[in-house]
């Protein structure tokens, strides 16, 4: 079936007309809307996000977390069809949604928080002392993590943005401490023994069957999982080292090719469209929310436009600082 097509900028006008505040405790209508999100965010936005946007204007929230590649695919592909996108990487737009090629799907993404990547751990490991001494900082994390037995879990490459930065993480992490032999600690890039959806490693991070695993920051906050911090010459958390993580690349089983960056979350409304109103509402919600980003363990970032400003709907113009460079 094609996909639904839909002029945002059309639908915004009359949308104006009836929102006079996206928090407003009086609002009569109960639109819903469908947010398509980086699987990372699941407990954020499942817990936190989406309740609290139902909560302050009367919409209606439907969440489902895929990985960012995946979920673009999908978007592409006419499977999936929302009103919402948001992405672990801009690059997920611009190489798998936007231009002709892609279908046109999306036309411009803002900015919207930041995170870094962690070593969570089970506290209930028969390794977890290993792990404490390494969050402590009396033995390298790597020293624990290459412990005899320990069970190492870390996201699909190929459909998941934070699969990917984790072979960035590694290979930064050889030069960074002049240990080359630290690649080999995850062996292939889709190494069966280690690789896994995110929210199914998650799950096995929880449930035992991992000792530890790579996570962002806010997934082990929001879990509760205890972690181990790492530089940021290698945590891809630091905008200031840009360059330093553009050296490195992967290309994906299907032949999109990425690259490291700083660890950027973007929000978009794609032309598979259908309830702009709650769209908008929810954007603005969301972008007008950094204290509440912050308070589940993101960073700050500037809120700017990737793609084409000018097809910014008018009334999301307000958070735009900027144009986003890679």
């Amino acid at each position: 079936m094609p996909m639904l097509r839909t002029s945002i900028k059309t639908f915004e006008i009359m949308a104006l007309l009836v929102l006079p505040s996206i928090v407003s405790s009086q609002a009569s209508r109960s639109a819903e809307v469908s947010v398509l999100y980086a699987g990372s965010l699941a407990a954020v936005m499942e817990n936190g996000i989406g309740p609290d946007f139902a909560k302050a204007t009367g919409d209606q929230y439907r969440g489902e977390a895929q990985g960012s590649m995946g979920a673009a695919r999908m978007i592409r592909d006419g499977l999936r069809q929302p009103d919402i996108f948001i992405s672990a990487d801009p690059l997920v737009n611009q190489t798998i949604l936007m231009g002709t090629a892609n279908g046109n799907h999306v036309k411009w993404f803002m900015t919207l928080a930041s995170s870094q990547l962690v070593l969570a751990y089970n506290p209930r490991s028969r390794f977890a002392s290993k792990f404490q001494d390494a969050q402590g900082g009396k033995i390298p994390w790597y020293q624990a993590l290459a412990t005899q037995g320990v069970r190492f879990g870390r996201g699909d490459p190929s459909i998941d943005p934070k699969g990917y930065r984790t072979l960035f993480m590694f290979r930064l992490a050889a030069d960074f401490y002049h240990r080359p032999e630290l690649v080999k600690l995850i062996g292939d890039p889709m190494n069966p023994d280690q690789v896994l959806p995110e929210i199914v490693l998650l799950a096995r991070l929880e449930s035992g069957q991992f000792d530890a695993a790579i996570f962002y920051k806010h997934e082990a906050v929001a879990h509760r999982l205890p972690f181990i911090s790492l530089p940021s010459e290698i945590n891809l958390g630091d905008p200031h080292l840009a360059s330093l993580y553009a050296k490195e690349s992967y290309v994906t089983p299907k032949g999109e090719e990425v690259h490291g960056a700083p660890i950027i979350f973007t929000i978009t409304i794609p032309d598979t469209v259908k309830n702009v109103e709650a769209a908008l509402a929810f954007a603005s919600f969301v972008l007008s929310s950094n204290q509440l980003w912050e308070q589940y363990g993101f960073g700050n970032v500037p809120h700017q436009v990737g793609g084409e400003r000018a097809e910014v709907p008018s009334s999301l113009r307000k958070y735009d600082e900027g144009s986003f460079r890679p």
